[in-house]
């Protein structure tokens, strides 16, 4: 199966007053179709300037990127990949239905196309409510999931997402990730750039870590973060069974480092709160409308 996305030597340097400064370094980079790649780095890694070459806003100094088999710039793209920059929305002035309309007309897209999907997105973004207030006056993360919808407009195949949940509260950042979840059911790619890290657990296949421009480290979680030690995780048992366990164990050369009650994270804690406000049924798009996706996860990890 070809990649969704593909990138071969690709390096971008910037001029300045103090010299050459290699905001990306010569990297290799091959992503398969339905994947979620979290790509992670400390600030100005160069995160934000791979996400701008890929989505033909910034030229690379040396290399190609290709998407779906075709150069970031091909008229093609503007209908097969979706960006979501991570800086502040243009036309503050605009609501949200108009924000969207104008999107919809850059994307080429049909107005009663775009008016369709823009709606159905608004609901499943839970931005409805906003009504004809203009966008200067959202709220951060508001703001970025109306930037998201954006992205979300045309049913593209490849998402590029720069920090999406940022500003975002935990039950915005939940819809985000569910959202995010169906795109990958549904078959979609997405690179994510992000500071979450307990998002990019959650949702990530694989993660690429970026330093100084250059491509560090790459692999699963499992991969990138399992250590050799072994460890027994058991369930169920009276506190008389943990004490023999425990001794057994420690007849066997064993140590024994903690008896704790098992834990959730704060997010599940809150996403369990908030589980009536969640369990609304998302919406799909264009064609698959009528689709019924699982709003909420049901299998939290401890």
């Amino acid at each position: 199966m070809a990649a969704a996305i593909s990138v071969q030597q690709l390096a971008v340097s910037f001029r300045s007053r103090g010299g050459t400064v290699a905001a990306l370094q010569p990297l290799d980079l091959e992503v398969a179709p339905g994947c979620i790649l979290g790509v992670l780095g400390p600030n100005g890694s160069g995160k934000t300037t791979l996400l701008r070459v890929l989505a033909g806003l910034q030229a690379p100094t040396q290399g190609r990127a290709e998407l779906l088999g075709l150069p970031p710039t091909h008229p093609r793209q503007r209908q097969q990949v979706g960006y979501q920059p991570e800086g502040s929305l243009p036309f503050g002035v605009l609501s949200a239905p108009e924000f969207l309309a104008y999107a919809g007309a850059t994307l080429g897209l049909p107005n009663d196309t775009a008016d369709a999907r823009a709606a159905l997105w608004l609901d499943r973004l839970e931005l409805r409510h906003a009504g004809r207030r203009p966008v200067r006056t959202f709220s951060t993360g508001m703001r970025k999931r109306l930037a998201l919808a954006a992205a979300l407009l045309a049913e593209p195949r490849v998402l590029l997402l720069d920090e999406p949940t940022a500003g975002l509260d935990p039950l915005g950042s939940a819809v985000v990730m569910d959202v995010l979840r169906e795109r990958r059911t549904a078959g979609t790619t997405v690179l994510l750039a992000s500071h979450h890290l307990l998002e990019i657990e959650e949702l990530c296949d694989e993660v690429v870590v970026l330093q100084d421009g250059a491509l560090r480290l790459r692999g699963t979680l499992a991969e990138l973060l399992g250590t050799d030690a072994d460890a027994l995780v058991v369930r169920g048992l009276s506190a008389e069974g943990l004490q023999r366990l425990s001794a057994t164990a420690e007849e066997l050369g064993g140590t024994v480092l903690r008896v704790a009650r098992e834990r959730q994270h704060l997010f599940a804690l809150f996403r369990r709160l908030a589980a009536p406000q969640l369990a609304t049924p998302p919406l799909a798009t264009g064609a698959a409308a009528a689709q019924k996706f699982p709003g909420q996860r049901t299998d939290q990890q401890p």
